[in-house]
This record gives structure tokens, C-alpha cells and sequence, in this order.
């Protein structure tokens, strides 16, 4: 992740995969654990904690 001029950039394997606006950076991660999760689990439900 990388933000700045009221923007955030969202990177994944070295590419940006999104650009949001800096209030959105936090759960736009949380968004994409999510996702990344239910894509690696085999068995439903993602678990994803924020701390």
C-alpha cells in the first residue's frame, strides 16, 4: 500500500490492483483479505482478524 495526495494505492504481487480514496484505504484491505481468503479456503467462510 502506498497513499498520498488523498489517495491510496492498493499493490498485490509488485501491481497496483486499485486506487481509492485515502478514507477508504483500511477497508478496502480488509475487503481484499476477505477475498483473498475465501479464494485460498476450501472450506467457505473466509477468517480474516483485524486488529
Amino acid at each position: 500500500m502506498a497513499a498520498g495526495n488523498g489517495k491510496g494505492k492498493i499493490f498485490m504481487h509488485g501491481e497496483v490492483i486499485r486506487t481509492v480514496p485515502e478514507h477508504e484505504i483500511v477497508p478496502t484491505i480488509v475487503e481484499e483479505a476477505h477475498r483473498l481468503a475465501a479464494e485460498m479456503s476450501d472450506s467457505g467462510e473466509p477468517v480474516v482478524s483485524v486488529s
